[in-house]
């Protein structure tokens, strides 16, 4: 069974839906510096698998599609580092896709 949303996860999904995809894939260094004021030490917590039990529900997997995947083209953007958890990011969208998570979202 699901388990109860993290207000954490809560968080990042509230903000990057407030963000807006005018914000998602714009070059705007105070929004990325925002972005990573904010979540990288849960991004990071994310990486060593801390927050796994998100994947139990449709807005957990999305925060931490988010996480894995945005937040690191916005938090690094220009290094190598941009691209460093792509791998786990797919991983974790198969994991979602397999869920039945996809139908449940909305951004």
């Amino acid at each position: 069974m699901a388990s109860i949303i993290d207000t954490q996860a809560t968080a990042v999904v509230r903000f990057w839906r407030e963000a807006g995809a005018n914000q998602w894939f714009a070059k705007d260094p105070a929004f990325d510096r925002r972005f990573r004021e904010r979540f990288l030490d849960l991004h990071r917590s994310v990486v060593r698998g801390e927050r796994d039990a998100w994947l139990d529900t449709p807005e957990g997997a999305l925060a931490l599609l988010i996480l894995l995947d945005q937040f690191p083209r916005n938090a690094f953007r220009g290094s190598a580092d941009m691209y460093a958890t792509d791998t786990l990011a797919r991983h974790v969208a198969r994991l979602a896709l397999a869920a039945g998570h996809m139908e449940a979202v909305r951004c």
